[in-house]
């Protein structure tokens, strides 16, 4: 299905059609002073973006067949008046589920109690204030441009979706920090679309701590009954598990191993001089093989760890106390290299520098251990985000965009400061097989 569409964007490449840079689609209609969450639909027709700083808005557009950006179809939520935020997004099939909070216009009103007024001298402030507020969800469907309500569902305030195989199901996770030896809790709701139907629950899955551990967050789908999730152990050192809708935990982390990587609370740096490590795991396309970056505690070395679902069948050393910087990595000087992400089939995604100001461009290569090659890709901004891939080609990132201009910022302690309000950009990095 993707093959005809990559062949068709290879050739707007070549004539200069599409907006790329390079090997990079930039989605200009995404940019955006606040970070986001995108998510694209699993046939690749859609894209949403939602706000995930302190608005909660929501806008959704169609992704055209050269992969760039086409025409908004909604935008909900974040705005003065409205009346509620969007709190998580997930699509469902070709439909795409929307958790909203009803009753505060934005997520910094609700989260501090409090509404935004305009004072004597024309600045926003907020005051205290204290008002009714209702969990519910939404669906919207992009070919119709239809928004239905499926009613208030109080499990939604502190919880994150995530979507089955089968668009008629949904599995709620509680994304609230519990107590460290609490049991974790997961809800499945029967979605039943096609009677529009309210959503309810048709089962419970309850994980104790001594299988998941301190959090416990489902990433990828292996099939209709079972997916990969990160827990952790009884040190807080977080595991790869196989988690199966009939209760089952498999922790397949070896003991003296734990992954890296921003699977849980973004990323999670790591310094092996002369590099900073930092990036997303990922799963196969057909979800049936997990690569993560991994740490070991007793041979003191970083690894890529390529597991089943049955185990860690092998690990790569990348770098390590006692291992001599790569000889394929020489060439492009003595700089800081960042591992930003790894592909579909392993090789890794490498940017130079510990990071990059606003506008600053720095150059991406791909490094194929197996091979020994490094590959120049392209030159961006700094990669702040990898939000998955459409194949096994394009990689979905966000990135450092331009300053726009200088603006006077009020914080809760340390009063205000003038600071430059730069945007981010979102887009497509295409890296081919080799």
């Amino acid at each position: 299905m993707l093959l005809p569409l990559l062949l068709l964007f290879e050739g707007q490449l070549r004539s200069g059609k599409a907006q790329v840079n390079v090997g990079f689609v930039k989605w200009m209609p995404l940019s955006s002073l606040s970070p986001s969450v995108i998510e694209v639909d699993p046939q690749h027709h859609w894209v949403a973006q939602m706000d995930a700083g302190w608005e909660g808005w929501l806008k959704v557009w169609r992704l055209r067949k050269d992969l760039t950006i086409g025409e908004k179809l909604l935008d909900i939520g974040g705005k003065k008046g409205e009346g509620f935020f969007v709190r998580d997004i997930e699509w469902v099939g070709k439909r795409l589920l929307i958790s909203i909070i009803e009753g505060y216009d934005t997520f910094l009103e609700w989260d501090k109690k409090a509404e935004k007024v305009i004072d004597k001298q024309g600045r926003p402030i907020l005051i205290d204030v204290e008002k009714p507020w209702r969990a519910k969800w939404l669906i919207f469907d992009p070919q119709t441009r239809q928004m239905k309500d499926l009613g208030v569902n109080k499990d939604l305030s502190h919880a994150k979706l995530f979507a089955h195989p089968s668009g008629e199901k949904v599995l709620i996770v509680d994304k609230r920090w519990q107590g460290i030896f609490e049991t974790k809790q997961v809800k499945i709701f029967s979605l039943q679309l096609a009677l529009n139907a309210k959503p309810e629950i048709i089962k419970k899955l309850d994980f104790p701590y001594r299988a998941v551990g301190r959090f416990f967050l489902p990433v990828q789908w292996i099939d209709e009954q079972h997916f990969w999730a990160i827990g952790t152990d009884e040190r807080g050192s977080r595991k790869l598990l196989v988690v199966g809708l009939d209760g089952s935990v498999k922790k397949l982390t070896p003991d003296d191993h734990w992954l890296l990587g921003g699977d849980v609370y973004g990323v999670l740096p790591l310094v092996i001089d002369p590099w900073l490590c930092r990036m997303p795991s990922v799963a196969s396309q057909d979800g049936r093989r997990y690569i993560a970056l991994m740490s070991s505690r007793r041979k003191k070395h970083t690894c890529l760890g390529y597991y089943s679902t049955e185990k860690l069948e092998r690990e790569q050393v990348i770098v390590g106390w006692n291992i001599p910087y790569p000889e394929v990595l020489k060439p492009l000087g003595q700089r800081i290299l960042v591992v930003v992400a790894v592909a579909p089939d392993g090789r890794l995604i490498l940017q130079e520098g510990w990071f990059a100001s606003y506008g600053e461009k720095k150059r991406v290569w791909v490094w194929n251990i197996d091979k020994g090659t490094i590959t120049p890709l392209v030159e961006v901004g700094w990669i702040e985000q990898i939000y998955g891939w459409l194949g096994e080609e394009w990689m979905i990132i966000e990135v450092r965009g331009e300053f726009i201009k200088e603006v006077e910022v009020q914080y809760d302690v340390g009063g205000k400061r003038i600071e430059k309000e730069a945007n981010l950009e979102y887009g497509l990095l295409h890296v081919p097989k080799d």
